[in-house]
């Protein structure tokens, strides 16, 4: 019982130091923040907070962790609620709910790209185990257009591998920034190019 008490008194911990960490990056911005900053704002000790996150960049991935979790469970939730609904518009949904989740991360994500060389994405397991969450929802659906639409020439992991490509945060970062896309208009492209077509023959 004490272990049980622990582990959930170490949890409370790490949801309020997440929030206040999340607060304080979209107030004065990842690089801005400093550790000292979360801890205190957090009510919790620096000793402490390193002894769960070695660096800001390890809190920063375990910020974006959450929001994947949040995100994967909005999304397995809504499909649960819209069984019946039109498939283009649960994938349409589908596809909406993860761009939200890009950009409400995407200054965390741009900041750990800026002093990382945007690789180190590639390396953290949840972000992989993520991917091919929403990977594996984007190819149920896209089968279930295939077989309504009556349609064998669509390949649904294909099509759902070109979909998630432009949806990997290193290219959603690029088109913000570099390309200056408004989310609406990354969202509207998006659809444009692999959605629209297959409902349209």
């Amino acid at each position: 019982m004490m272990e049980k008490n622990l582990r959930k008194d170490a949890e409370e911990r790490r949801q309020v130091i997440l929030e206040k960490a999340a607060a304080l990056f979209a107030e004065y911005g990842v690089e801005h923040v400093s550790m000292r900053q979360i801890a205190r704002e957090a009510g919790v000790g620096q000793g402490t907070l390193y002894r769960s996150y070695n660096n800001k960049g390890e809190l920063c991935w375990d910020l974006i962790g959450e929001s994947c979790i949040q995100n994967y469970d909005r999304i397995q939730s809504f499909l649960g609620d819209h069984t019946s609904s039109p498939i283009k518009d649960r994938l349409e949904t589908v596809l909406l709910y993860h761009l939200e989740s890009l950009e409400t991360h995407s200054p965390v994500l741009a900041a750990i790209q800026a002093n990382n060389g945007g690789d180190e994405q590639q390396n953290v397991p949840f972000y992989s185990e993520h991917y091919e969450s929403i990977h594996s929802v984007i190819v149920q659906l896209l089968n279930e257009v295939a077989k309504n639409t009556e349609n064998p020439a669509l390949d649904a992991v294909f099509t759902a591998d070109g979909i998630m490509a432009l949806l990997r945060p290193d290219v959603y970062i690029f088109q913000r920034q570099h390309r200056g896309y408004s989310p609406d208009e990354i969202k509207d492209k998006l659809f444009q190019v692999f959605i629209e077509p297959l409902f349209h023959r």
